[in-house]
């Protein structure tokens, strides 16, 4: 008989969550990562006997990048594995986090819940978000029936496909498509994950456990088109030594570009390069146009399309070199 599920895991990364002030006066004076899980949960008060803490990393999530998320991916699989664990919740800083949200949805999915939370204030000012959005975060990973990875903030529940942030002051900083409020989402599971699964969910075919035999990460590089784009960036990173294996392209409107950046990413892509589109904007989905050269990412903002292809650039050399 298998154990109960009844253990909550919190794996933390750093961020405002764990940060602290010197003068709890000045707010914005902070340095971010300076608590650990364990200090987090503790502040939660008494009846947390159930959540096990580990400390992945205690960064800024500005400075988030492949060495950490390959060993957040590498821990949040162990601890997915365990019978007795029902979910698992990640803190996180606001700034990076999701990138890192698209990352955890990308590689996993199945029948346990990842969350992802953070916090716009540090541990120690006045009136703190993050004990909320922890105490929040930490029910919906331990709701019997709960599955997928999203993101739980300020009372709203985000799927982690279409999740951006879009407030660099305010404590709601987070959008998605169609958010849930916390209460509404706990009270029924099952047409949350109905609801969110009708979401785009990229595919690259990329066992977690697979990141392991990655020496070298992808370089993808992003792209905006403007006014006055000539494409020189472009042109120039072709010529380096080792130039991008991807490029992730933030066009105008339905992901429109110049002539000029149109005809230096088409060259990239003709030495071996993926080219993907997506869009500036921060509503709608870039629809594929007639004879399309590039491709398409409907529902992923430039900097999560970014993430993808790297995962996708990933599983394709992995795929490759098992043949």
């Amino acid at each position: 008989m298998a154990e109960k599920r009844s253990k909550v895991v919190v794996l933390g990364t750093g961020g405002t969550i764990a940060g602290w002030a010197p003068d709890p006066t000045k707010g914005r004076q902070y340095q971010a990562g300076e608590l650990t899980a364990s200090d987090l949960v503790q502040g939660l008060g008494d009846g947390q006997d159930h959540i096990l803490t580990e400390e992945v990393a205690q960064i800024d999530s500005k400075n988030m990048g492949w060495p950490v998320w390959l060993k957040l991916v590498t821990r949040l699989q162990h601890w997915l594995d365990q019978e007795d664990v029902q979910g698992v919740v990640v803190t996180h800083g606001t700034d990076t986090l999701e990138e890192t949200a698209i990352l955890l949805h990308t590689l996993f999915s199945g029948l346990k819940t990842v969350v992802i939370t953070g916090a716009m204030r540090a541990a120690n000012v006045p009136e703190p978000d993050g004990p909320g959005n922890l105490r929040q975060a930490l029910a919906m990973a331990g709701a019997p029936g709960s599955e997928g990875v999203v993101c739980v903030f300020a009372g709203q529940v985000h799927a982690a496909a279409s999740l951006t942030k879009v407030d660099c002051q305010a404590l709601n900083a987070f959008g998605s498509a169609d958010p849930v409020a916390w209460g509404l989402a706990l009270e029924n599971l099952d047409a949350l994950q109905k609801r969110f699964a009708q979401q785009a969910t990229p595919a690259v075919g990329l066992p977690p456990k697979a990141l392991a035999q990655v020496a070298t990460w992808p370089w993808v590089e992003l792209v905006f088109n403007h006014a006055a784009q000539d494409g020189a960036v472009v042109k120039a990173l072709l010529e380096s030594k080792t130039p991008p294996q991807g490029w992730v392209v933030a066009g105008t409107g339905n992901g429109t570009m110049s002539q000029g950046l149109e005809a230096a990413l088409s060259l990239a892509q003709q030495r071996g390069a993926w080219v993907w589109r997506t869009s500036r904007c921060t509503q709608g989905q870039v629809q594929a146009l007639a004879g399309e050269y590039f491709q398409t990412t409907p529902g992923l903002n430039p900097y999560k399309a970014r993430v993808v292809l790297a995962l996708a650039l990933v599983a394709e050399k992995l795929n490759s070199s098992a043949l």
